[in-house]
């Protein structure tokens, strides 16, 4: 029987494939348990092909760490100019914050493996991997507190620990995560991003500020 011919990608797009199968078999099977085999069937590529992308297992598991977070900043960027746009525009807190919270939701709604494996088995892996997802968190938890930093200079929030307060709320949406687009699969992101934003609207917003 002849040999299966694969198709020829470019180094790009199969270190993609492949990261995206280990998303899968990691996803289903568990860090742990999951071997480069697992891998290479997901992605129907030889050994050898594997092995001119990544080292090891390892290897690709902090990729995803990487890519996940990578992603997450570019969703938090885009977050941060519409912050400024709408209150520039005269936009209410609770207006701007539900825009907020439904980006952060819609990114993980579409990329419920990739979060599954950094809540869930990075944080619960061994200690590099559990410290360069702290790592990476940290950055989007100074991002967050960016943008709260702004909205109480506009008088909007009162003065406070703006990065203590970003902890609680990257803390809570990531719970809210995995509770609700993860484990319960809920598609109605608009009313769980309306939810969210107006707790925590009411919560810091200062007397006489309308949400």
């Amino acid at each position: 029987m002849p040999e299966k011919r694969r198709k020829i990608l470019p180094p790009d797009q199969r270190k993609k494939e492949i990261l995206d199968a280990a998303t899968e078999v990691f996803s289903a099977k568990g860090y742990r348990v999951a071997s480069v085999v697992d891998i290479i069937e997901a992605a129907d590529i030889a050994r050898g092909t594997f092995y001119r992308h990544f080292g090891s297992k390892k290897d690709v598991f902090l990729e995803l760490i990487e890519f996940y977070f990578a992603e997450f900043e570019g969703v938090l960027e885009k977050c941060h100019f519409e912050l400024m746009e709408s209150l520039d525009r005269g936009a209410t807190p609770l207006e701007v914050w539900k825009e907020f919270a439904l980006a952060i939701l819609r990114f993980h709604s579409e990329n419920p493996e990739l979060t599954v494996l950094i809540y869930r088995e990075a944080m619960g892996l061994d200690e590099h991997f559990f410290f360069k997802a702290n790592e990476f968190s940290d950055l989007s938890t100074k991002g967050v507190a960016r943008d709260l930093q702004i909205m109480v200079d506009r008088g909007y929030m009162p003065a406070c620990d703006v990065e203590f307060v970003a902890t609680i709320i990257v803390g809570a949406t990531v719970n809210i995560v995995l509770e609700y687009i993860v484990r319960r699969g809920t598609s109605d992101l608009e009313v769980i991003a309306e939810q969210l934003a107006r707790n925590q609207v009411k919560a810091l917003a200062p007397p006489g500020i309308t949400i």
